[in-house]
């Protein structure tokens, strides 16, 4: 059972490399320069979920109002082989997301389309003073949150990156006009021989970062997975491959907005970049 999942984790790795995950868009102010917020129900592949906010941030309490409600996979989990790894447990939530939010005014609920989507948004309106009860139905007691509003407030409007402007990461140690964009530094990240990423810079852990151009040092040590970090405009960048092992480096420009970075395991991990 054990090699069953470590090959069935490798096949999410290799699967996320092509992957899609679509941002939240919404409408944007005259000058392009703000979206609406967006709250994110981030799945792992245990079958279990984080409610994070645009910053990255884990949430439990939000301003009542008009938000954008985005229920991300890793990976499509219908396109998991589970059956073929002999995998019974709930990884990939036994191939089907059964999401559901209710409370005042809301009652969503979502399979991702049978599993075969690995990024949905819906347009929600919060009201004030009331819970919401966020709930996989695959394991109702386990992957469960509870939201609540604030009596009163507004939510806050991020910076438009998700979508309202166009953006591209690029991977590359010779970029055309790096010479006005400003060079950062060096990341150090590294992957763990048990999958599990990390990114720091002078040691310690990134959270936020300054637009610019940034060297990431990799160290990789599994042979099953890849680092990988996806930009804010469905920019995606794989910077170690699924079987590399080593070390590599790559200068990659990040633009503004939420990033994240992560492993074919569902370890996703974010951080913020600002111009």
């Amino acid at each position: 059972m054990a090699v069953g999942i470590r090959r069935l984790l490798a096949f999410a790795a290799a699967f996320a490399v092509g992957a899609v995950i679509v941002s939240a868009v919404s409408a944007s102010s005259p000058n392009g320069n703000t979206v609406s917020p967006t709250l994110y129900f981030t799945y792992a592949m245990n079958c279990t979920f984080t409610i994070l906010d645009d910053s990255g941030k884990t949430v439990s309490t939000i301003p009542p109002g008009n938000y954008q409600v985005e229920v991300r996979t890793p990976v499509a989990f219908g396109t998991v082989p589970l059956s073929s790894y002999g995998v019974t447990d709930m990884t990939a939530c036994k191939g089907m997301p059964q999401f559901q939010l209710t409370g005042p005014g809301i009652n969503l609920s979502t399979t991702m389309t049978a599993g075969c989507q690995s990024d949905l948004t819906f347009p929600e309106t919060f009201q004030p003073s009331a819970t919401y009860t966020a709930v996989d139905n695959n394991q109702p007691s386990i992957a469960r949150a509870t939201l609540t509003t604030l009596a009163s407030g507004t939510p806050t409007t991020p910076a438009a990156t998700y979508g309202a402007k166009t953006s591209t990461a690029q991977t590359s140690t010779d970029l055309v006009g790096s010479g006005v964009i400003p060079f950062r530094g060096t990341l150090t990240a590294t992957l763990s021989a048990n999958g599990k990423p990390s990114l720091t810079k002078k040691g310690k852990a990134i959270s936020t970062l300054l637009v610019g151009r940034y060297t990431f040092a990799i160290t990789d040590h599994d042979p099953n997975g890849g680092f990988t970090i996806l930009g804010p405009t469905k920019v995606k960048t794989t910077l170690t491959g699924v079987k590399f092992v080593g070390k590599h480096s790559a200068t990659v420009v990040l633009k503004a907005g939420r990033w994240m970075y992560l492993s074919g395991l569902g370890q996703i991990h974010y951080f913020v970049v600002t111009s």
